[in-house]
């Protein structure tokens, strides 16, 4: 029978990569054994599968939130209300949502630990009451009726709604911290079952909605989403405690176990917050590129088919492509800048995993399935399905682009050099606008082919942005590197 130490250890790597050597605990035995310092594709599926399950499984979440919108009186109505105040709330919470990157770029050892979650703290408090004055003061009525667009009961039921979603930013940062402590501790598995009871919670909540009717509709919709963010973020938690009790102790032992020369960097908050505030820009910048792409598509000879055709191939694509959403934590977790090869090998399985995508979209678009997905199972009519298929097609050669940007977006984030990754999303939305304009200039037969000319452009422009920034932070490093070594030469000379 398994202790509790001996399920923790089973679920919670513990390794000492010092010499090569891997310490393993399991219930009957303690042993040693080489181990190669390259990780293996097993191990790094090991590791990435699950982030890539917690991926598709929201978003399979998303599909019961709008089930349980359907169950209340005058569905539209709330389910554009919904969607509307949901996206005001994530524009104001948008800092926290790089809260899981920072924790699992960061946090290296007792103290560090520490010091992210105090920050965090600070932040998530910042970011609350905030968002509860902007709630309170009227000004999010404001913004819903004269930004939004939002008039009558609709603007009434999304003020509502918004109000209830005033503590969303705790819920949202406590499962956001713990995730990334739990990607530290390659403890994946764990946010694929924390996943798991969200999706359970919410259709329990759903099929249960019919029975609420005593309470107000715009009452339940919101605390539908909050409450399944809550049980996911609860349910994370305990699991952090079931695989390390005192999360500082168990990075100070992995810390030393991993090289015991080495000496812990003391982390300051101006240093945590040279680090997170690039990614902040990057937040905000993210949310502008679909406005974008639909105004380019908007401007073609046919922009209501445009449109439906680029959305509808989209939202298809992107259930092939969300994989490459979660790849950055895989160089995060696996390279270091002392050991070439674990860079080499994460490389290799990034261009497998890249070329894998790439041929599913292939022979999804090439093949008669695309076409009958599109029209069978998503409904879009022959019109539409054409046109969408092209941009499937097109589709095909972003996988490897998208890896490689993720790639080189990891190895900057485990190198604490986040400006860059501000500045990558400047070009990338830069080129978005260079590769839109061009192709509506151009025209082509189908008006779709416009979004998806924007895409490949921004990606490919961001993916070779990354990855000269990476080359010349290699350069500079190593001819600091040959500086000092040359600063040193004359005195062990004359020694």
């Amino acid at each position: 029978m398994l202790t509790t130490d001996g399920w923790r250890s089973l679920l919670v790597p513990d390794r000492d990569q010092h010499h090569g050597l891997c310490r393993c605990q399991t219930l009957a035995w303690k042993g040693c054994f080489h181990m190669a310092m390259r990780p293996s594709i097993s191990r790094q599926i090991r590791f990435y599968l699950p982030l890539t399950l917690t991926s598709l499984l929201t978003v399979v979440t998303h599909s019961f939130f709008n089930a349980g919108l359907a169950r209340l009186p005058s569905p539209e109505m709330y389910l554009a209300a919904f969607a509307v105040a949901k996206s005001l709330m994530h524009l104001f919470e948008s800092p926290i949502m790089m809260v899981r990157h920072t924790v699992a770029a960061l946090v290296e050892h007792g103290q560090s630990y520490r010091k992210v979650r105090a920050f965090t703290i600070a932040l998530v408090v910042t970011v609350a009451l905030f968002f509860a004055a902007i709630v309170a003061s009227g000004l999010g009525r404001w913004i819903l009726a004269e930004v939004m667009g939002l008039r009558g009961e609709t603007l009434d039921a999304a003020e509502r709604i918004l109000a209830v979603f005033v503590v969303f930013p705790l819920a949202a940062t406590l499962r956001n911290f713990v995730q990334g402590i739990l990607i530290k501790l390659q403890a994946t598995p764990l946010l694929t079952a924390a996943t798991v009871i969200r999706i359970v919670y919410v259709a329990l909540f759903v099929s249960f909605m019919d029975r609420m009717t005593m309470l107000p509709a715009p009452f339940l919709a919101g605390f539908m989403f909050l409450s399944a963010i809550s049980v996911e973020a609860v349910a994370l938690f305990a699991m952090s405690k079931f695989a390390a009790r005192n999360p500082a102790q168990r990075f100070d032992r992995r810390f030393r176990e991993r090289d015991i020369t080495a000496k812990a960097v003391h982390l300051t908050f101006p240093l945590i917050f040279y680090f997170f505030g690039p990614l902040i820009i990057t937040s905000l910048i993210k949310t502008l590129a679909q406005p974008f792409i639909n105004t380019g598509l908007a401007r073609t000879g046919q922009p209501e088919l445009a449109l439906a055709a680029y959305a509808v191939a989209w939202g298809l694509g992107m259930i092939v492509l969300s994989p490459t959403m979660m790849f950055h934590q895989v160089p995060l977790a696996f390279v270091d800048d002392k050991r070439p090869e674990r860079a080499k090998a994460v490389r290799n399985f990034a261009a497998g995993l890249g070329a894998l995508l790439s041929l599913i979209l292939v022979g999804l678009s090439f093949s008669t399935l695309g076409h009958w997905i599109l029209i069978h199972w998503i409904g879009a009519g022959e019109a539409i399905s054409g046109l969408a298929v092209d941009v499937l097609r097109a589709m095909a050669v972003l996988p490897p682009i998208m890896i490689a940007r993720e790639f080189y977006w990891g190895l900057l984030m485990k190198r604490r050099t986040t400006s860059y990754l501000g500045k990558g999303k400047v070009v990338n939305l830069v080129a978005l606008v260079c590769g839109l304009l061009a192709a509506v200039m151009i025209g082509p037969q189908n008006p779709a082919l416009v979004g998806i000319a924007g895409m490949v452009s921004a990606e490919g422009a961001e993916a070779v942005y990354l990855y000269a920034a990476t080359k010349r932070y290699e350069r500079s490093q190593a001819a600091a590197a040959e500086a000092a070594s040359w600063q040193k030469a004359p005195a062990n000379g004359r020694t």
